[in-house]
């Protein structure tokens, strides 16, 4: 087999893509959330392996920066979409993409690669490990109160449509980077990202909501999420 690994074009992109979400169940995206991934990709920073004009493997990795231990903020590499088509499992694709992608990440001069879920059974071989957790907790409101913390009087509590007051939440967002290590300070654009909102994603809960809390007119927290019924 004569397969060849090679930065994506932009031309090449919806075949890309389309590889894929075929590796991930197939389960089609609706037409925003191609356009803001389409919009996202650093076309220099993303693999493709094709055999022949069919797409067999891809690999990005995101530019952002992170916050260290002691407020620096350094370069990171933000490892996403990776897949090999199941035709061709077992011939070494992966690695050999891995390999690419770690190479030119260390030729970039950036520190750190770094993956949402590190899968030690498939990317442990490559150097990457478990960092942080990530927990869900179910709380039963019937026997939990709410503490509210000192200081709060003067917070106003208020819904708002969440592309509404988009700009006011990632001003947030982003005093909070420099205080708190491990978190990616976004780059333009990730905005979107955060307001994606297909029915196909929500799992029988209601559209994206959010609410603001606002101290003089400014909003200095927030909180989106969707309620699901239960039964």
């Amino acid at each position: 087999m004569t397969t060849d690994l090679r930065v994506l074009r932009q031309p090449e992109w919806d075949t890309w893509y389309d590889n894929l979400v075929r590796a991930f169940g197939g389960v089609p995206e609706s037409s925003e959330e191609r356009e803001v991934m389409n919009a996202l990709t650093e076309y220099d920073r993303f693999l493709g392996i094709w055999d022949g004009d069919q797409c067999v493997g891809t690999a990005g990795a995101f530019s952002f920066r992170v916050t260290a231990p002691g407020g620096t903020s350094v370069p990171a590499a933000g490892i996403t979409m990776v897949s090999v088509a199941a035709t061709h499992r077992r011939r070494g694709l992966l690695r050999s993409m891995m390999r690419r992608q770690l190479d030119d990440i260390r030729s970039w001069g950036e520190p750190l690669a770094v993956l949402t879920a590190s899968e030690p059974v498939i990317y442990g071989r490559f150097g990457y490990g478990i960092a942080t957790h990530q927990y869900n907790v179910e709380i039963d409101t019937t026997r939990v109160r709410l503490s509210v913390p000192p200081g709060t009087d003067d917070v106003r509590l208020r819904y708002a449509a969440p592309a509404d007051v988009l700009d006011a939440c990632e001003a947030v967002y982003a005093r909070l980077v420099p205080g708190r290590p491990g978190m990616l300070a976004r780059r333009p654009g990730w905005d979107r990202a955060m307001l994606l909102d297909p029915e196909s994603e929500r799992d029988g809960a209601s559209p994206l909501q959010c609410v603001v809390a606002e101290r003089d007119d400014e909003v200095v927290g927030y909180a989106r999420y969707r309620i699901k019924q239960d039964g």
